[in-house]
Order: C-alpha cells, then sequence, then structure tokens
C-alpha cells in the first residue's frame, strides 16, 4: 500500500528519498539535538519523524514505527509493540 497524499486532511511527507526535518510531529521535540536521548522514526502512515515517547507503536520485525495519529491506519497494520 503506497502512502496517501493527505490524510484526514493533512498532508504527508513524500516518497521520493527526501527526509522530513528532524522534529516530533506531536510534541516538536527537536530531534537532531545531539543532546537529545529520545530514540525516533520515521512514521511509516505520514513520513514525519515521531520520538519514542509519542509514537503508537513499531513493528518487532523492522523496527519501523507508526506515530499515534495514525496507528489504526492500514500501512501501520503491524506496527503493534507500544513502549
Amino acid at each position: 500500500m503506497k502512502r496517501p497524499e493527505r490524510i484526514n486532511g493533512l498532508k504527508t511527507w513524500p516518497e521520493d528519498g527526501t527526509l522530513p526535518p528532524e522534529v516530533c510531529r506531536r510534541c516538536d521535540t527537536d530531534l537532531a539535538d545531539t543532546d537529545n536521548q529520545l530514540a525516533s522514526a520515521i512514521c511509516v502512515v505520514c513520513g514525519y519523524w515521531v520520538c519514542e515517547l509519542c509514537d503508537g507503536g513499531t513493528d518487532p520485525a523492522t523496527g519501523d514505527a507508526v506515530c499515534a495519529d495514525h496507528k489504526s491506519h492500514p500501512l501501520a497494520a503491524n506496527c503493534t509493540e507500544y513502549a
């Protein structure tokens, strides 16, 4: 399944190889800050970064994560482990 251009009116990050800014989509934590000790990943649904405190689950097989806003989306079906 391909990531949609919009989810609930929110624009998703394009799947064109570019990376979104390293800021958590939900709490705006600067994930590129070297003093920041939070783990983070790119949400498989919207394509934006999400920190470990705001994730809605991870895929134990791949380590893929989903932000809590999109944990019920079909693209996140395998993200079943919760922090």
